[in-house]
């Protein structure tokens, strides 16, 4: 009737039901789980974080379990290098100074050795592939005709160029036993026209990552298209030493602060290593047999070759 209240709803008998202090209390608790909830967050990151820093810095060797198949994934050490009981010292010849992090987390220098042997030990940096060349062309380089690898990697675009030195040179690759050759590192061990990896060696891929920017250029997009850019020349330069670009697969399944080592069985069918080269002038992958073009109106009487990995061996 017209003066009278509506009757209140169930919804509403219950909530008026409910004591003030009940509802009190609940937005009280609520408040505490969310406050909780980003502490741990922030807690969790900066641990993270930290973590990060000090596995990015440390240059005293790592225990690290030997990598077996399907158990392959392990922490990336960019100045330093795994150790464990069954894991001895590296022999890389011409050099007599320390091959854990001391060496590790210097700019890679070069020594030549016995029987046309050189060895490279550290980082590659910006800067390390003129280095080469520049050893390369020097007196204490003549007659040099393989590069024994020990570095945990660094700067892309210099592997790549050092790479493609090795393999104009028609000198081969090596890390020797028990060696450490991660991140950028694999691509110069690509560049051999040989290609070996000694008992135990660790040969470890990882995704391409960049430095954090100090300025506006901090534009994600710009960013990503330099990484994708950076990984498209890595895979170029795959494909044309004759190494199976699938094992770039395994590089980008693999965060950067990881690293996945390959086994013996996975290097030889990525051809990662290669006892023997293709031809004697062989750079890049041999060419197919031309294939048969059909004539077609619209087409021209060219037939193209395209260049494909051997798969042999």
């Amino acid at each position: 009737m017209i003066g009278e209240e509506a009757s209140p709803g169930r919804v509403e008998r219950l909530i008026r039901a409910i004591p003030e202090g009940a509802v009190l209390r609940g937005v009280f608790v609520a408040l505490l789980v969310i406050a909780g909830s980003i502490a741990f967050l922030d807690y969790r990151q900066l641990a993270e974080a930290t973590a990060d820093r000090e596995r990015i810095s440390r240059t005293e060797p790592m225990p690290l379990a030997r990598p077996e198949p399907g158990d392959q994934v392990r922490p990336y050490l960019p100045r330093t290098i795994p150790v464990a009981p069954d894991r001895g010292v590296p022999s890389l010849p011409g050099w007599d100074g320390p091959v854990d992090g001391e060496a590790m987390a210097e700019r890679m220098r070069f020594v030549a050795g016995p029987d046309g042997a050189i060895s490279a030990i550290g980082r590659i940096e910006i800067g390390t592939a003129g280095d080469f060349r520049d050893f390369l062309a020097s007196p204490e380089a003549a007659g040099a005709r393989t590069l024994y690898l020990h570095s945990p990697g660094g700067a892309v675009d210099d592997a790549i160029l050092m790479a493609r030195e090795l393999r104009e040179r028609r000198l081969s690759t090596m890390v020797p036993a028990d060696g450490y050759c991660a991140s950028a590192c694999p691509l110069v061990l690509a560049g051999g026209q040989t290609r070996k990896a000694g008992q135990g060696a660790w040969v470890g891929v990882h995704q391409v990552y960049a430095l954090p920017l100090s300025d506006v250029s901090r534009d994600i997009d710009r960013s990503i298209a330099g990484v994708q850019e950076t990984i498209a020349r890595c895979q170029e330069l795959l494909v044309a030493m004759g190494v199976d670009p699938a094992v770039w697969i395994k590089a980008m399944q693999t965060p950067a602060d990881s690293l996945y080592v390959l086994t013996r069985d996975e290097l030889i069918t990525f051809r990662m290593v290669r006892p023997f080269p293709d031809d004697d002038s062989f750079i890049g992958p041999p060419a197919l047999p031309a294939l048969p073009v059909p004539t077609l109106s619209v087409a021209g009487d060219g037939a193209v070759n395209p260049a494909a990995p051997d798969s042999s061996g």
